[in-house]
């Protein structure tokens, strides 16, 4: 099983976080664990995501782009912190 950590830029509208994880279940990948902090100016939220799944992480990733909260999606490299980026996407 692969595991997969995401950060993603989402804006703080009502819902966004079920329409995230209504779509990494959809896609049958299994949440790990979940952390969401607001902006400084409080209109988007950081969060950051852990899933595991025997799929590729282009499927999940892909579905979150399309979603209309989400402004951005990463895929942290594993074993690097805040700043190890592999992938970056931005749907602005």
């Amino acid at each position: 099983m692969n595991t997969l950590t995401l950060r993603l830029q989402v804006k703080n509208d009502e819902g966004a976080l079920v329409r995230i994880l209504g779509t990494t279940r959809r896609r049958r990948f299994d949440l790990v664990s979940l952390k969401a902090d607001c902006s400084p100016d409080g209109s988007f939220l950081e969060v950051r995501m852990t899933v595991q799944a025997d799929r590729p992480e282009s499927t999940l990733v892909r579905h979150l782009e399309k979603l209309m909260d989400v402004s951005q999606v990463e895929v942290v490299k594993p074993g690097e912190g805040e700043e190890g980026v592999r992938a970056a996407a931005s749907t602005t």
